[in-house]
């Protein structure tokens, strides 16, 4: 029979790689209009008792199935600082604070150790949902799904494969999109980076040729681009333990490392791509994990046994 997940379309994500997280007069704007949509949505007499706002169409596919579907929809925002925008609206506002709250990929807020104040956001405990999901337990049943085979190291190799583009990416939010050189208000593109090309043999790629592939593809013209020196000077004055890889790789990077991994080691493997592998590990990432992590605690805390919100 074949494989349900294999069929499934690629997701559209909402959230742009590079998008900054200070405040733009177009996000505010954005978030407003979120908001006052969400307005319109409670006026209906058929309206959900709880509206959760998440960055994208893969954060709801994630999130949906622990949820009950009779108490809670979801709406997606366009990226993270929308989400976080529409929840400072919505904590001060006596109509919307008891009833929506905003899920928002942490990103690399817990390496800059950025907290947010704001009672209806809530933060992942990893970078994001994907890093969120892949625990020990769904890299296992992954591997005997695609593999046939353990393979422990799974989730770690792939992060470690990939520190350097990381690191561009952590350089790419720290310095350029909100640091000394935010005047470039689009940052690096890593939209057409490709993870198969730049880490072929998935053992871990220099910092010179993550700079070279990332600037070939579509970043040549990009005066904010860092050189080998710069970038070097960087990732000795930012030093990340492997133990904290899994607050500070982008998920979407990982699963196509983790893609290109599997790849390796069983041909029958190549049956399975990132979209594929993205729906294998939200298909086998679990109830009882999700109830381990702050998220969850967060939510329920925000709830307070006042709805019936959890799934059974």
């Amino acid at each position: 029979m074949e494989n349900s997940v294999l069929q499934e379309c690629e997701p559209l994500s909402c959230v742009e790689d590079n998008k900054s997280l200070g405040n733009t007069v177009l996000e505010e704007t954005e978030a407003e209009i979120l908001v006052a949509g969400i307005r319109l949505n409670i006026q209906h007499p058929n309206h959900k008792e709880v509206i959760i706002v998440v960055e994208g169409e893969d954060d709801e596919k994630a999130l949906k199935k622990f949820f009950n579907v009779q108490a809670v929809e979801f709406t997606c925002a366009t990226n993270c600082s929308i989400v976080k925008d529409a929840m400072l609206i919505v904590s001060t506002d006596k109509q919307l604070k008891d009833c929506v709250i905003g899920i928002k990929d942490a990103d690399f807020d817990h390496i800059k150790k950025i907290s947010y104040n704001i009672a209806n956001l809530m933060i992942t405990d990893t970078h994001d949902m994907e890093t969120l999901m892949l625990t020990p337990k769904v890299c296992e049943r992954i591997c005997w799904e695609t593999i046939k085979q353990e393979y422990p190291n799974l989730s770690f190799d792939a992060m470690t494969s990939l520190k350097n583009l990381s690191y561009l990416r952590y350089y790419n939010d720290k310095m350029i999109l909100t640091g000394e050189k935010k005047s470039d208000k689009d940052g690096i593109r890593f939209k057409k980076t490709k993870i198969h090309k730049l880490i072929p043999n998935n053992q871990p790629v220099s910092v010179e040729d993550v700079l070279k592939h990332v600037k070939l593809a579509g970043n040549s013209e990009k005066t904010s681009f860092p050189d080998l020196d710069t970038m070097n000077q960087f990732i000795q004055e930012n030093p990340i333990d492997n133990g904290d890889l899994i607050l500070f790789t982008n998920g979407h990077d990982l699963v196509s490392a983790i893609c290109n991994i599997l790849h390796s080691k069983a041909k029958k493997a190549k049956d399975y791509g990132k979209i594929a592998i993205a729906a294998l590990i939200r298909a086998h990432f679990s109830k009882e994990e999700f109830e381990k992590t702050n998220l969850y605690k967060d939510i329920d805390n925000w709830n307070n046994n006042r709805f019936n919100l959890w799934a059974v």
